[in-house]
């Protein structure tokens, strides 16, 4: 890893002094490979057992570190593990987490109209105001069933890389680590690899004893994690829906409003 762009690849990129023209696109034209490759990826949640060379996994990194960030400061830096004891260590770790905050703020259990229901219910609102991205409906339905047994966090993929983020990183280092992400995400693709990423891995950074062992000095925290491996089944078969969103376009003094 680190190395430079290969001089065969730079040939490939390189521009006519006039300036190159663009391969004619048709409306209504055929996908792309590029375009298929985004279109098709699924999010794997059932791996087989069988270890990803190193290789792959040094590859997807080196895609990944080409990634454009604001400034290029790159705020990120990736921890693999691939340690079977590690790994199942950090699932029981997470279980734990969700059980604990499941049993918090699950007031559902609880009689309609009784105190105990309604102390529960103001403890949710505190909680869901300090982290409304966890505690939003999907994610906390999920947390629900994690702590139930009924979803794993890693999805037992043999490879987990975890993206950390520094803190102290210019703008908003997230957009960053999203698109470092796609790129380790879709260079995976290219592989036939499956992955699938993983918010519930920020609850590592709960843990003082987590930190230590991964690593982490007071600038960074785990951000995301992306779990790897080879896809049970054919799941580039499935045609996952999409809302369709209305889009504002202006054009020619113009506004209008376009799907």
């Amino acid at each position: 890893m680190g190395q430079a762009i290969a001089p065969e690849i730079e040939a490939d990129l390189d521009v006519d002094e006039g300036g190159a023209t663009p391969a004619a696109c048709e409306e209504g034209a055929d996908w792309n490979v590029i375009e298929r490759a985004f279109l098709t990826r699924r999010s794997i949640r059932r791996f087989k057992s069988a270890q990803v060379p190193a290789h792959l996994i040094r590859r997807m990194l080196e895609v990944g570190r080409f990634a454009p960030s604001q400034g290029n400061c790159q705020p990120y830096r990736f921890a693999v593990v691939r340690e079977p004891a590690l790994l199942a260590d950090m699932e029981a770790y997470c279980v734990a987490e969700c059980r604990r905050l499941a049993a918090m703020t699950d007031y559902t259990v609880l009689a309609k109209g009784s105190l105990k229901r309604a102390v529960k219910q103001s403890v949710t609102r505190l909680i869901t105001a300090a982290d409304p991205n966890l505690m939003h409906p999907v994610p906390a339905q999920v947390m629900k069933l994690i702590a139930e047994g009924k979803f794993t966090v890693f999805h037992r993929a043999p490879t987990v890389i975890l993206i950390l983020v520094d803190t102290r990183g210019v703008g908003i280092p997230e957009i960053d680590i999203g698109i470092v992400g796609t790129n380790i995400v879709m260079a995976a693709e290219s592989h036939r690899l499956g992955t699938c990423w993983v918010g519930f891995s920020k609850l590592l950074n709960r843990s003082p004893a987590w930190r230590e062992r991964l690593g982490l000095d007071g600038r960074f925290e785990v951000s995301e994690a992306i779990c790897v491996g080879y896809p049970v089944g054919k799941p580039w078969q499935r045609v996952i829906e999409r809302a369709t969103h209305e889009i504002a376009w202006f054009e020619h003094g113009e506004k209008q409003i376009v799907y």
